[in-house]
């Protein structure tokens, strides 16, 4: 799939990893989509450019008559964004565990109280993830980040590995001695998963869903489901698993002698 051009708003963006999502047009479903996110004030994340850092935001109205969208003011503010008509911005969304793209244009700047709001059109398409199981991206092998978990009937905090992560939990790389297939099903607390493009470490509880052999003897990799997964916390990961998609395609491309993306 390929970008086209800055004023076609039936657009989705030029990342390479869409073969894992369904592209969606129907204008009931996208109107839906933009009305609970507007309804419940979902945290969004927007992109000035495909591969740009990201900004938070909030659809603050959406209005079916006009076509629009209306866009709060990016943040954090670093550099006194000042977006422009006809800017393009790339908006990624994760509502009831569904990860959700898409593109669209600034048509007029609205400048407020409270900051610049961006009033956009309404997409002509949007990209839905097909499985949220698909989901799941693996941390590359150079990126050694650590959990803290304890059982929820245990004192002893046990450190383990981040193997990989989606945006409803996590796998961890844990001693054969430390876990047990007795444990599935079981509540365990985790803390200090410190992510990028997160701003505070990630804690809260999680459930022990899978037990399988790793490759490294005498390890196991322990996969968990958050059970008290928030907005906040969901689009957290989303971030960071669009960041380790990312370093992962440039990995690739380096070891092929490819040129990274500009």
């Amino acid at each position: 799939m390929t970008q086209t051009t800055t004023h076609d708003q039936g657009r989705v963006g030029s990342h390479s990893d869409f073969e894992n999502y369904d592209l969606v047009s129907d204008t009931k479903r996208i109107a839906s989509a933009l009305a609970e996110i507007n309804r419940q004030l979902i945290l969004v994340s927007v992109r000035l450019d495909a591969d740009g850092p990201l900004y938070d935001s909030r659809i603050l109205e959406f209005d079916t008559a006009s076509q629009s969208l209306l866009l709060e003011a990016l943040t954090p503010s670093e550099g006194e964004i000042r977006l422009r008509p006809e800017q393009d911005l790339y908006v990624y969304a994760t509502m009831r565990g569904i990860a959700i793209r898409f593109t669209t244009a600034v048509e007029r700047v609205e400048t407020t109280e409270a900051g610049d709001h961006y009033v956009c059109a309404v997409p002509e398409q949007m990209l839905y993830l097909q499985r949220r199981d698909i989901f799941r991206v693996p941390l590359p092998r150079h990126d050694h980040r650590t959990v803290a978990i304890r059982a929820e009937d245990a004192s002893r905090e046990i450190v383990a590995r981040l193997k990989d992560l989606s945006i409803k939990g996590f796998c961890l790389e844990i001693p054969v001695s430390e876990v047990n297939q007795r444990q599935l099903g079981s509540t365990f607390h985790y803390q200090g998963m410190n992510l990028p493009e997160t701003r505070t470490a990630l804690a809260g509880r999680t459930t022990l869903i899978n037990l399988r052999p790793s490759p490294n003897p005498g390890y196991l990799s322990a996969g968990f489901a958050i059970t008290d997964l928030d907005p906040q916390t969901e689009r957290s990961l989303m971030r960071a698993a669009l960041y380790f998609q990312r370093e992962s395609r440039k990995l690739s491309k380096e070891a092929d002698g490819i040129a990274p993306d500009p």
